[in-house]
């Protein structure tokens, strides 16, 4: 649909000036080198919605019960950008192997480094651990 289309713009001119930041950032002097790959028509990004449920039984994960997610991973794309639209869930992994919560905001974009990321830039930047 035209509105889909249009959120799928509008998020990706996002990654774009994310990204075009994180190169004037890093002192790098072409902004555009990461930004480029995203605006080629070529490029592979992608467009997800995921719903998951409350889980209640959150607790009872340890007694083999099957629960509804992802488990433990990187992305490995360049950047991702998601919208909580105000859900709790997502959790990164700090250096030292803690899990944090990311506080849900209706009114935010989460942006993670992905693993294409990283490598470019040779671990200046890293790709967290998600859940």
């Amino acid at each position: 649909s035209s509105a889909i289309n249009n959120y799928i713009s509008k998020v990706k001119k996002l990654g774009e000036q994310v990204l075009e930041m994180m190169a004037e950032g890093l002192g790098i002097d072409n902004t555009r080198v990461f930004s480029r790959l995203i605006k080629d028509e070529r490029s592979d990004s992608y467009f997800r919605v995921n719903h998951y449920p409350p889980c209640p039984e959150l607790e009872l994960e340890i007694s083999g019960r099957n629960l509804v997610g992802f488990g433990e991973h990187t992305d490995p794309q360049i950047i991702s950008v998601l919208r909580s639209n105000n859900t709790s869930g997502l959790q990164i992994s700090l250096s030292d192997g803690t899990w944090v919560s990311v506080p849900p905001d209706h009114n935010s974009f989460f942006i993670n480094v992905g693993d294409s990321l990283q490598r470019q830039l040779k671990w200046e930047i890293v790709s967290l651990g998600l859940r």
